[in-house]
């Protein structure tokens, strides 16, 4: 494939009077303007809002539901002096909202109690048996965050063991709430909270905020040491950063390089990170090693480590996340190349909308990740298994207008546990209803995805001429970060570029680094991963390139740079 000649290139349609109107009232370029409106910002007053970002525009958290009643049930639980046990997820996004309930509730005077369940060893959510452990210990306050709002007999146990439960968690409802349980989730059909999409520690976030605002205490203080938590998982559990969640990240990310917490700090030493941080380095440097801890052992060693108040110890934790993840990585690289095997031997790619794959040998903690490779590879919903015994356990992960949550609810008869979101979700069945549940997710994908659904569209925010590409421009695209999920980095197309230069760089020549000129502007382009297109590709050539601009720092020297995404021989109109 050459570059991405084998998706479709959209360009995004402009509106220039729009565009000059919002440049002219905000003072970025029309460019910036028409990037803006391509996230969905319509008006001067929106894009100012977005391009300053500032504690003013979090939402007043009692629009969500049940809070007000579960607010009340923590200040009783302060005011005796309860033990509240936090029952969290095992990703980045669990682990850093249970670490912030936790600390929130033992700073109002709790004992703040936690369980992680194993991936492995345990099922996903609120168990039965981590409500027997909790029974045991005597908890009469139990609160799950990022998980609980489909673990209906969990709650049910506990409520008959005459614990109170506080459900903090942002996956799809479904049909029923749990009964008897607070239920703190904006994705509830009447809830009225205005960021649908947030995080389970965003979350967490907005539950410590109304337990500030009743118990009389400054918000400041809490923003100042918890943002960065909120930061790290909302960018690891990849939510749109639009609106509220964009607030939070990009307030979390400004006080990251400050962190007050050792966890946090043994991190970014561990990834290098010494200066400002951006959402990018976030999302491939942190959070791979906050969830690899969950995927490949314990994830209670993570949140240790985020709990931890002792540098030393943060330190010889963040390390032992550091050797998970590197053994994370050569198991994800073993299963997916044994599931792109069997791709090939048993799957029919001109039959199955969704392709379903099971193996006993495979590592449950990376089956998600391995998914979502091949999702990208294929461009359908994917969804891999792993065979425990007399059950089928793993995840499915699915691209845009397919809603697996939805699907997943269909063939729900035949499943014994599912649970997630539109794009990505969790499931447990057994070996036997596999070949049924193909079937019916397929049938269910057959109605709701045409065949034109399964090529990839990749969307240009505008087709510009290389002499658009300038420091301001650059530095202005740079007010657009923290990029992410709903976000995405501004992607530019320039048609006919002359390629003056072509070579490969890096290990085995993986990269490709280009020398364009069009008309008298000349600029680097380099492609990540993209070396194999060198053997097509001579100087001389007219090609298309789909880019980000960037600013390329080496040795001292600042140069622009276009980081190419995609590439195609120049197709003339």
């Amino acid at each position: 494939m050459r570059g991405c000649e084998a998706a479709r290139w959209r360009v995004a349609e402009r509106d220039f009077p729009a565009e000059t109107e919002i440049a002219r009232a905000t003072g970025i370029s029309r460019l910036v303007a028409a990037v803006l409106r391509n996230r969905g910002l319509r008006s001067a007053a929106e894009t100012a809002e977005f391009l300053a970002p500032s504690a003013e525009q979090f939402h007043d958290p009692f629009l969500l539901p049940d809070l007000e009643p579960a607010i009340a049930r923590l200040q009783q639980a302060i005011a005796n002096r309860e033990t509240v046990l936090v029952h969290g997820d095992y990703d980045a996004d669990g682990l850093t909202g249970t670490a912030l309930l936790c600390r929130v509730l033992s700073k109002f005077g709790c004992i703040a109690q936690y369980y992680i369940p194993h991936r492995v060893h345990e099922q996903y959510g609120l168990s039965t048996e981590a409500v027997e452990s909790a029974r045991r210990m005597g908890i009469r306050l139990l609160v799950s965050v990022d998980c609980g709002v489909s673990d209906h007999e969990a709650i049910a146990q506990a409520r008959a063991a005459e614990m109170d439960v506080i459900v903090v968690d942002h996956h799809e409802p479904g049909p029923e709430l749990p009964a008897g349980a607070w239920v703190v989730d904006p994705k509830r059909e009447d809830s009225c909270y205005p960021e649908r999409d947030l995080a389970g520690v965003g979350l967490a976030f907005k539950v410590a905020s109304g337990l500030c605002q009743r118990e009389g205490v400054s918000e400041v203080s809490l923003r100042r040491t918890f943002l960065d938590l909120v930061a790290v998982g909302t960018i690891a559990d990849v939510v749109p950063l639009r609106g509220e969640n964009r607030v939070l990240a990009a307030l979390g990310l400004q006080r990251l390089p400050q962190t007050r917490t050792p966890g946090l700090r043994a991190l970014l030493d561990l990834c290098g990170l010494t200066g400002a941080v951006r959402a990018t380095e976030v999302a491939f440097r942190v959070a791979p090693r906050l969830n690899a801890v969950g995927r490949m052992h314990d994830a209670t060693e993570g949140l240790e480590l985020l709990l931890s108040e002792n540098p030393q110890e943060a330190r010889r934790l963040a390390l032992r996340l550091d050797e998970l993840n590197r053994e994370r990585q050569r198991e994800q690289e073993t299963v997916y190349s044994d599931a792109l095997r069997m791709i090939e031997d048993q799957v029919n790619l001109d039959h199955d909308r969704v392709i379903v794959l099971s193996s006993p040998d495979w590592h449950v903690g990376v089956v998600g990740i391995v998914a979502s490779k091949i999702l990208e590879r294929f461009h359908r919903p994917v969804i891999l298994l792993k065979k425990e015994g007399e059950r089928l356990r793993g995840s499915a992960r699915s691209v845009k207008g397919f809603n697996m949550a939805a699907a997943l609810e269909e063939c729900s008869s035949v499943l014994l546990r599912y649970g997630g979101h539109a794009l990505a979700a969790g499931l447990t069945l057994k070996p036997e209803d596999l070949e049924e549940f193909r079937e019916r997710v397929n049938l269910v994908a057959q109605e709701s995805l045409a065949a034109g659904d399964l090529v990839e569209e990749v969307v240009l925010d505008a087709e510009v001429e290389l002499s658009e590409i300038t420091p301001e421009l650059i530095e202005q695209l740079e007010r657009l970060e923290p990029y992410g999920n709903g976000n995405p980095q501004p992607l530019l197309m320039t048609t006919g570029a002359e390629v003056l230069d072509c070579r490969t760089v890096g290990l085995e020549g993986r990269h490709l680094k280009l020398y364009v000129r069009q008309g008298a502007c000349c600029l680097e382009a380099i492609g990540f991963g993209l070396g194999g297109e060198a053997d097509w590709i001579e100087p001389g050539d007219c090609l298309d390139l789909c880019y980000c601009p960037e600013f390329n720092d080496y040795q001292g020297t600042r140069s622009l740079q276009l980081r190419m995404e995609a590439l195609r021989p120049h197709r003339r109109r």
